[in-house]
């Protein structure tokens, strides 16, 4: 299969000649130069090359680093085409991990209990290299009136970068120990084998999809994450992601009547962690997040004493 040169990998030829074709096309039509298109773009913070426009554009290369990608939607703005119309023809970015073990190693930094994780998933046939990739998530959680989690909505758009892809990995764990956490299917997908942590609130399932993907085909998948025996309040949450997901958004819902007084965002990157101070105006804390990883990102909140209601034992 020929091979092209990229921003960071390999891709197929076929892949690079559509997207070049595309862009091509664009650019003719707005009348730009690629010195000008550059000048734009650097005026939307996006410092991209006249030359690496140029790879693009003869289909040398394709974007693939997330600065690339971060590019494109201002680059669909400048031309005047429509949105998503250069996005969505860029290829999945082949993995250059090899085993996973490095997969666990890369995991590990992004991902809590991932060693864990990793066992159980072995378990049922799988590994940190699922041969998707996200291109948006949409997590949306609602919380009782006594702070605990009553369900956690899961929307996924993810894009396959491997043939045959037909099952993935996904899991779920509780920081509280008294719970026991369980995932449901909701759409475009079903629950095959599960696995448990013996020692953790930790589950591990089988994503089961409609069929096998071709490569570079797209699934909108849903499923909920829940989890019964809660024992304390539900303080935070976090999604560490090893890639670069093009759009996050994160909604959590509160009870009327326990609304909290104090919320922040965080993000982690390494050993840098960033927190920023959120206004709770009602109750829905609302986050939208684009390109973001790899890395960890999340909203904590705290209520006044005497806000909650008792918890309830709950199957």
């Amino acid at each position: 299969m020929a091979l092209v040169a990229s921003d960071e990998a390999d891709v197929d030829l076929r892949s690079a000649t559509t997207f070049a074709h595309a862009f091509r096309e664009a650019t003719d039509q707005r009348g730009l130069s690629l010195e000008r298109i550059t000048y734009h773009l650097r005026r939307r913070g996006h410092d991209l090359s006249t030359a690496t426009l140029s790879y693009w554009r003869t289909g040398r290369s394709v974007p693939q680093r997330s600065t690339s990608i971060a590019a494109l939607g201002a680059l669909e703005e400048i031309l005047g085409v429509e949105r998503g119309s250069l996005a969505s023809l860029v290829p999945p970015r082949p993995t250059r991990l090899t085993g996973d073990g490095r997969n666990l190693v890369q995991a590990e930094r992004f991902i809590k209990r991932a060693e864990v994780i990793s066992q159980l998933m072995s378990e049922l046939g799988l590994n940190w290299d699922m041969g998707m990739e996200y291109l948006s998530v949409h997590d949306h959680m609602r919380i009782r009136r006594d702070g605990t989690l009553e369900g956690h909505l899961v929307t996924a758009l993810m894009r396959a970068t491997r043939e045959g892809v037909d099952r993935l990995p996904t899991w779920y764990g509780h920081d509280d120990p008294g719970a026991y956490p369980f995932i449901s299917a909701e759409n475009n997908c079903r629950i095959g084998q599960v696995v448990e942590s013996k020692d953790l609130p930790l589950v591990v399932a089988e994503l089961l999809l409609p069929r096998p993907m071709n490569v570079g085909e797209v699934v909108h998948i849903q499923y909920t994450n829940g989890a019964g025996g809660q024992t304390e309040p539900f303080l935070d949450w976090s999604r560490g992601t090893v890639g670069t997901v093009r759009e996050s958004y994160l909604e959590v819902e509160f009870d009327p009547q326990a609304i909290p007084v104090k919320a922040e965002e965080f993000v982690e990157i390494g050993q840098d962690r960033r927190t920023t101070p959120l206004p709770v105006i009602d109750h829905t804390l609302r986050r939208y997040r684009r390109d973001f990883g790899p890395g960890v990102w999340g909203l904590a909140w705290e209520w006044s004493p005497g806000t909650l209601a008792p918890i309830r034992n709950r199957p």
